[in-house]
C-alpha cells in the first residue's frame, strides 16, 4: 500500500486541525489519545481494521497522556498519524509501529512547547486591538490566525512524513536485528505501566489503594470483560459511598434549604440563547489561542465578546467596553468543562452587574474571581473528564479497536463529547443564573467531592483491571539443572499472578507519587530501561 499526496494532504490537515485544538472536547480527545486518530487513517486510507489494531496496540502506550495545563510528556496524537500510516503502508507489525510512534510522540511534546511559545505573538497582537475596541480584530489575532498558524505548523511535516518518508523508513525497519524486536516488544508491554500510573498518581489518594489491587488481581483470577469489570467497580463504588456518607446527610440537607435562590440583582439583559453562544464560542476556540504568556486568556475574552456588546450598547460607553476587553485578556487557564463553564457564568453574571452599576463592583474583583476559582475547578475537570471518564470509556471500548471495530475509537470519542458539552453548558446556564452562590453551594453541599470520590474509586479499580490486560511484560529467563529447568515466569506466576506487570506499574506510580512527579521523565525513562532489558534478553512482551 502506498499513501498518495491527496491521502498525505488530507491527514496532515486534520491532524493540524486536532493540534489546534477546533472544539475543545473532540480535538482535546484527539490529542491525548489514538483510538479515534485510529478511525480516521482507517477512513482515509481504506483500510479499517487493520488501522484500528495498530491505534489499539499503540494507544496502550499511550494510556494516561493528559494536557493539565498545556503540559504534555508526549504527543499521542502526531505519533498516530505518522506511525499508523507508516506501518500500514510498509505492512509492519505493532511492535514496529510502536518503535515509530514512541519517538515521534517525544519529539511532538517539544514541538508543542514551541507552538505555545509562538502563539504569546498573536495574544499581543490581540492586546493592541483589544485597547482600541475593536473585537473584530481581537478574534482574527487571538482566534483564527493563530489557528491557522499552529495547524500548518503541524500540517507540514506530518505531509512530507508521509509522502516521502516511509519508503526509507521501511527499508530501515526491514534490517532491524532480532535482538533489537524483541526490545521493542518488551517496550510496548512496560509501556502501559506509565499510562496507568499517570491516572493513578492523578486520581488516588492512599486509602483508595486497595481498590486499584483489587481490580487487578480480580482480572488476574477470573480473567472477566471489561464490561463485568465495570458492573462490579460501580458495586463497589455505590458500597464505599453508602456506607462512607452516613451521618453526613443531615448536615447537607440543612445547607441545601438555604441554596438556590437567586441573587436579588438588577434585570437579565442575556437570554437562553445567548448563554449557549458564549458557551459555544468558549468551547470552540478555547484552546486555539494557548500561549505560555496567557494561557486561554484571549479565547475565554472572545466567548464574551457579544455578551459585553449589548451590555454597553451605546457609543458613550465605549471606554468600559475597552476596559471589559482588557480585564479579560488577562492571564487564564482552567479545565474547559468544569473551569471554563462555572467560569464563564459567573463573568457573565458579574461583567453584566457592573454594566448596570459600574462603580458599585471594582473590575479587581472580576479578576480575583476567575484567578481564585481557575485553580481548583481545573483539579475537578482533569480529574473527572480527562483521568477518569476519558480512559474509562477507552478501556470499555478498547477490545472492540483491538479487534480492528471502528466503533472501539467513535464510542468514546462521541460519548465523551457529548457528557462533557452538557455539563460545561449547564454549569455556564446555572452560574450566570444564581450568580456566585451557584459556585460557592456547588463547592461546599459535597456533591463535587462526593463525585471525586466516586470517580476516583472507579477510576482506580478500572486502571488496576485494565493493567492486569494490557501490561504484558514477562520474563524469558530459565533456571536449569543437568535434570530439568524451570522458567523464572512460572515461579512469580504461582507466586502471585501478574507479579511482572504489577511491579512495573508500582515502580512508576511510585517515582510519580514519591520522587518527582515528571511524566516525560517517567516515559523516557520506561521506555530506554524496556528496550535494554528487552535487547538483553532479561524480558519480553
Amino acid at each position: 500500500m502506498g499513501i498518495t499526496l491527496f491521502q498525505a494532504l488530507l491527514l496532515g490537515l486534520i491532524c493540524g486541525l486536532a493540534k489546534a485544538i477546533i472544539f475543545y472536547t473532540p480535538s482535546a480527545f484527539m490529542i491525548n489519545t489514538v483510538v479515534f486518530n485510529a478511525v480516521v487513517v482507517g477512513a482515509v486510507l481504506g483500510d479499517m481494521k487493520t488501522a484500528m489494531i495498530i491505534g489499539a496496540s499503540l494507544q496502550l502506550i499511550y494510556l494516561g497522556v493528559i494536557s493539565a495545563g498545556g503540559n504534555q510528556p508526549t504527543d499521542p496524537c502526531l505519533a498516530s498519524y505518522i506511525a499508523i500510516p507508516v506501518a500500514m503502508a510498509s505492512g509492519l507489525n505493532t511492535t514496529a509501529a510502536v518503535a515509530i510512534a514512541v519517538p515521534i510522540g517525544l519529539l511532538g511534546a517539544q514541538l508543542q512547547n514551541l507552538v505555545y511559545l509562538m502563539a504569546g505573538f498573536f495574544a499581543q497582537r490581540a492586546d493592541q486591538f483589544a485597547g482600541k475596541g475593536d473585537a473584530g480584530g481581537m478574534t482574527r489575532w487571538a482566534v483564527l490566525y493563530c489557528g491557522c498558524v499552529k495547524t500548518l505548523i503541524f500540517m507540514v511535516p506530518v505531509t512530507l512524513a508521509l509522502y516521502f518518508g516511509s519508503g526509507a523508513l521501511q527499508g530501515v525497519l526491514d534490517h532491524i536485528p532480532a535482538a533489537v524486536t524483541n526490545g521493542l516488544a518488551a517496550m510496548g508491554a512496560c509501556l502501559p505501566a506509565v499510562g496507568f500510573a499517570i491516572i493513578a498518581s492523578l486520581i488516588s489518594k492512599p486509602k483508595y489503594l486497595p481498590f486499584f489491587f483489587a481490580g487487578f488481581f480480580l482480572i488476574e483470577y477470573t480473567k472477566i470483560g471489561t464490561i463485568p469489570l465495570l458492573l462490579a467497580g460501580l458495586f463497589l463504588t455505590f458500597l464505599y459511598l453508602t456506607f462512607t456518607d452516613k451521618g453526613k446527610e443531615t448536615d447537607l440537607d440543612e445547607e441545601d434549604d438555604e441554596e438556590e435562590e437567586p441573587e436579588a440583582e438588577g434585570q437579565k439583559l442575556l437570554s437562553k440563547k445567548d448563554i449557549f453562544k458564549a458557551w459555544l464560542i468558549w468551547w470552540t476556540t478555547a484552546e486555539i489561542s494557548h500561549s505560555f504568556e496567557r494561557m486561554q486568556a484571549p479565547s475565554f475574552c472572545t466567548a464574551l465578546v457579544p455578551a459585553l456588546k449589548r451590555y454597553y450598547p451605546k457609543k458613550e460607553d465605549q471606554p468600559k467596553f475597552v476596559e471589559a476587553l482588557k480585564r479579560n485578556m488577562t492571564f487564564f487557564n482552567t479545565e474547559g468543562h468544569w473551569g471554563g463553564g462555572t467560569i464563564l457564568g459567573l463573568t457573565l453574571a458579574l461583567e453584566e452587574k457592573k454594566s448596570q452599576n459600574y462603580e458599585a463592583i471594582p473590575g479587581e474583583v472580576i479578576v480575583n474571581l476567575k484567578t481564585g476559582l481557575m485553580g481548583p475547578l481545573a483539579g475537578i475537570g482533569d480529574t473527572i473528564s480527562w483521568s477518569t471518564l476519558m480512559y474509562l470509556l477507552i478501556g470499555l471500548f478498547l477490545p472492540l479497536a483491538k479487534s480492528g471495530n471502528a466503533l472501539g475509537g467513535i464510542a468514546p470519542f462521541v460519548l465523551l463529547t457529548v457528557i462533557c458539552f452538557s455539563i460545561g453548558l449547564f454549569l455556564t446556564q446555572k452560574c450566570y443564573q444564581f450568580g456566585y452562590s451557584f459556585a460557592e453551594n456547588m463547592l461546599k453541599s459535597g456533591l463535587v467531592n462526593k463525585v471525586i470520590t466516586g470517580a476516583s474509586i472507579l477510576g482506580l479499580f478500572m486502571m488496576g483491571g485494565l493493567a492486569s490486560t494490557y501490561v504484558t511484560v514477562s520474563t524469558p529467563l530459565k533456571l536449569a539443572t543437568s535434570s530439568y529447568s524451570i522458567t523464572l515466569q512460572s515461579i512469580f506466576d504461582s507466586i502471585v499472578p501478574g507479579l511482572l506487570p504489577l511491579v512495573v506499574v508500582l515502580c512508576v506510580w511510585g517515582y510519580l507519587s514519591k520522587i518527582k512527579r515528571n511524566y516525560f521523565a517517567a516515559t523516557l525513562g520506561v521506555t530506554v530501561l524496556s528496550l535494554i532489558l528487552g535487547c538483553i534478553g532479561i524480558i519480553g512482551g
